[in-house]
């Protein structure tokens, strides 16, 4: 198996772990109305989840541009996926996810500085002569 379809296929059963987690959750603990907003996170979460591995198997043309968005948003992945797995908020810092949060104030401006070299290479590729014209 080529190294893509192994890791498409990881992604699909993630996408699969998370929903049964979270509806295994719904039914045992039966409180409806608390879970409505880790469902918004839920499919926040995988949304992104699934646009990133898009952007980085089917994009061929801008890989600092992809790891720049990556670097961005890999904070937010953590304390969704350590909230989910451990319980808890993922905006509480004692107990839930929360103190990943904090990493966004380093991730944000070196995953911008990422895009913005990775939109000037791109430039410099697009506006440079080809030769054997």
């Amino acid at each position: 198996m080529r190294p893509k379809t192994i890791t498409l296929i990881c992604a699909g059963l993630v996408n699969a772990f998370l929903i049964y987690r979270y509806f295994s959750t719904l039914v045992t603990e039966g409180d409806r109305s608390a879970n409505g907003f880790g469902a918004v996170f839920l499919i926040l979460f995988l949304g992104l989840f699934n646009a990133a591995l898009f952007i980085i198997f089917f994009v061929k043309k801008t890989p600092l541009i992809r790891a720049g968005l990556l670097t961005a948003v890999f904070p937010i992945i953590c304390a969704f996926l350590f909230s989910l797995l451990n319980g808890g908020s993922m905006f509480d810092e004692g107990s839930g996810g929360g103190g990943y949060l904090w990493l966004l104030m380093i991730t944000v401006p070196i995953g911008l500085l990422i895009v913005v070299i990775g939109l000037i290479v791109m430039l410099v590729k697009h506006l440079k002569p080809k030769e054997g014209l």
